[in-house]
């Protein structure tokens, strides 16, 4: 239970606004071209921070599928513990 409190925390902390990148219209002082190269910079890091956490995404995903899994392992032992601790009373 500590462990999905803890991976829904980080996924609400990994979760931040992302950047807004709008054209500015270049002009002589900006030589025609510096704009488009700060707008283009901007793409690429939002790309990067979309990419980076929809890899953070599927890596939590993944654990909470694994731990999903370890749960319902550990279920099933104890229910066989149980049962076998029945049989052995009797």
């Amino acid at each position: 239970m500590r462990m999905l409190v803890a991976v829904v925390t980080f996924l609400a902390l990994a979760t931040g606004a992302e950047a807004y990148c709008f054209p500015v219209p270049d002009t002589a002082s900006t030589h025609y071209g510096d704009n488009n190269l700060g707008h283009t910079l901007c793409l690429q890091d939002e790309l990067v921070q979309s990419t980076n956490q929809q890899a953070q995404r599927q890596l939590l995903d993944q654990t909470v599928s694994q731990l999903q899994r370890d749960l319902q392992q550990q279920k099933l032992l104890l229910q066989q513990v149980q049962s076998q601790m029945a049989l052995d009373q009797f």
